[in-house]
């Protein structure tokens, strides 16, 4: 009970350094129906007064698809891309920095966010640390002239050219993992599969991910492509993947899950009314 107290402390505290930057955490969510991926029991320790110390992995995926990482990755999303006002960008790289000196070694990104900044940051601030994290990212939602479209498109030379372009900004010099942001109404999820596996081929790309998707979906690109991981909305106030048969499906398919917004954009993770933006209308609880 002792050690389950001082870990949940170690948490907490984490929790709370990254919350006051604004950032979303992803970290493995207690339900058993999550245990698509083998899970590392997740442990924490104190050097200092103020650290927590990230030593547990979790594997996701199965067979050549699998990929480990820590335990709680760190969503970078936040330090550009967010509803409220963006933390100073000294500040971001040195938060960065300080979660992969506590063991994080999964950092997750995308195209659309500022659109193209955050994937830029995330390669100021992590290229030093090749070999040790991996830096995910996505593609799905059009960015024109660095300006988002509000459109899907995930035809295969445009999944190309982002791949490109994300290994740029990102600075390395293949994808540990890409995922598809969302579902493209217009090209069959076979053939955005079929385009990571050439991606694959070719080096660029090593694991594939998707995000939002249904069970059939998931399913569907499975066969064409073995997939790591299905990222989606998953916490106490949001729990859909869990009646609709995602869940189950990555169960079954040794697909890892890794859930975004684990505590609901900060909400769940003890801000008080103050801290949101005043110019928002937030759902409070009573």
């Amino acid at each position: 009970m002792e050690e389950n107290n001082k870990m949940n402390i170690s948490r907490r505290r984490f929790f709370k350094t990254a919350v006051l930057t604004g950032m979303a955490l992803t970290v493995p969510t207690g339900p058993d129906k999550v245990l698509a991926a083998k899970t590392r029991q997740l442990e924490t320790s104190h050097n200092n007064g103020d650290a927590a110390h990230i030593r547990g992995y979790r594997i996701l995926g199965t067979g050549k698809a699998a990929f480990e990482v820590s335990a709680l990755g760190f969503g970078v999303m936040g330090m550009t891309y967010n509803r409220s006002q963006h933390p100073d960008k000294k500040q971001c790289i040195r938060l960065l920095h300080e979660a992969v000196d506590r063991g994080v070694t999964l950092f997750d990104t995308a195209i659309i966010y500022g659109p193209l900044n955050n994937e830029e940051l995330a390669g100021e601030a992590l290229s030093a640390f090749k070999g040790r994290i991996n830096v995910t990212t996505k593609f799905g939602h059009e960015v024109i002239d660095g300006k988002a479209t509000g459109r899907q498109n995930s035809r295969p030379e445009t999944i190309r050219r982002y791949c490109e372009e994300s290994l740029r900004r990102l600075r390395i010099d293949s994808l540990p993992m890409f995922y598809q942001h969302r579902a493209d109404p217009n090209v069959p999820v076979e053939e955005v599969a079929t385009t990571i596996a050439d991606l694959m081929k070719e080096g660029k790309v090593q694991r594939w991910g998707m995000c939002e998707v249904s069970a059939e979906t998931i399913r569907k690109a499975h066969i064409v492509c073995p997939l790591t991981a299905i990222q989606s909305e998953y916490h106490l106030m949001h729990r859909i993947v869990e009646e609709n048969g995602v869940l189950d499906t990555c169960r079954e398919l040794g697909i890892g899950f890794v859930p975004y917004s684990p505590i609901n954009r900060g909400f769940l993770g003890g801000w008080d009314k103050q801290r949101y933006y005043k110019k928002v209308e937030y759902r409070r609880m009573k």
